[in-house]
């Protein structure tokens, strides 16, 4: 495959999986303490990941979830937002500036913070009660894994996912069952990069727990690394502007997922395949998950789509762009 180690990605599985006893300490610790509610607060891919959890968890626990854009909610507070809050935050870097801002933010007001880091000495490791260190050299996936095991765990204490210790146990087999999608993916990747990256404008689409993974890929990857212009919108809100800029000749992609949402996902590639001749479906159900069990599967469907489009899909439009995808204009060369 393009640009990729097999034996670096597996070891960063295990890496992670190995993070489980230390995960499930913090979550006792969590839960012996108590907590009302959970904020997930960070920017950018971090943020973008936690969207699809908070979709998860909206349809399975009764504790209220909110996700907020730290710039942001440094600036408005949050009335919800209070000690006992759990908040949790991701930074690869541990050094984004908006993060560790609100992170510091959050320990003046004493509000219990748990962060996912690649350093575990970074400034927001220093603002955080609790870390847990995502050494995985690339994959979000691996981020993925480990907020699935934290709150997944919290969940159990509150008897509102009974199963935790089967799908904790289930998904060590997840980095084995993501490289063989890569692996199918790959070439249908290339064929996809080298149609499209000469377009001018592209429609992204999705819902559910794919609407963060679809903004994860338009904006993160085809816009700040590959200068890709692209409008990202979910499956339900397509029908209310968007679908006036579906033409023959415009290239629409439909991210499915398999949750309750597909519904909505369907409705737009019906309408679309009546309106464009450049439609392109990439669905989660086209991969296996050996060894888990099929009602995990809604859950676990950000975990392809990242791993085939975030990796995959963006190595081959650097390859055919030949933009390299750590050129940036703008992005961390100055202050602003």
């Amino acid at each position: 495959m393009l640009n990729f180690d097999e034996k670096v990605y597996l070891k960063n599985g295990e890496i992670t999986y190995e993070t489980r006893e230390q995960i499930e300490q913090i979550a006792q610790k969590i839960h012996e303490e108590g907590f009302k509610n959970i904020f997930f607060i960070s920017v950018g891919g971090s943020i973008a990941i936690m969207w699809p959890i908070q979709e998860i968890l909206k349809q399975i626990t009764e504790i209220p979830v909110y996700a907020e854009q730290a710039a942001e909610i440094i600036l408005t507070g949050h009335k919800q937002l209070t000690k006992d809050s759990l908040v949790i935050m991701a930074s690869k870097s541990g050094n984004t500036k908006e993060t560790v801002a609100a992170a510091e933010w959050c320990q003046e007001n004493n509000y219990r913070v748990v962060s996912l880091v690649g350093k575990e000495e970074s400034p927001l490791a220093t603002a955080s009660n609790w870390i847990i260190p995502n050494l995985a050299k690339n994959g979000v996936e691996f981020e993925y894994m480990q907020l699935f095991l934290l709150l997944f765990k919290l969940l159990e204490y509150r008897g509102e996912f009974p199963d935790y210790s089967k799908f904790a146990d289930q998904i060590k087999t997840l980095p084995e069952n993501l490289l063989r999608a890569k692996e199918k993916f790959d070439p249908i990747a290339d064929e996809i990069a080298r149609k499209y990256y000469k377009e001018n404008y592209n429609i992204w689409i999705g819902s559910g727990e794919m609407w963060g993974e679809v903004y994860l890929f338009s904006m993160c990857i085809l816009e700040e690394m590959q200068w890709i212009r692209t409008k990202a919108v979910t499956s339900a809100e397509f029908f209310h502007g968007t679908l006036e800029l579906v033409e023959k000749d415009v290239p629409v992609f439909l991210v499915k997922g398999e949750g309750k949402r597909r519904e909505s996902d369907n409705r737009v590639e019906q309408f679309c395949r009546q309106f464009t001749d450049k439609l392109t479906v990439i669905d989660t159900k086209d991969y296996e998950l050996k060894g888990i069990d099929d009602k995990f599967r809604w859950i676990l469907a950000p975990t392809i789509s990242t791993t085939i489009l975030v990796d995959r899909l963006a190595q081959h439009y650097q390859k055919y762009t030949g933009h390299d995808m750590e050129d940036y204009r703008y992005y961390r060369q100055f202050a602003y």
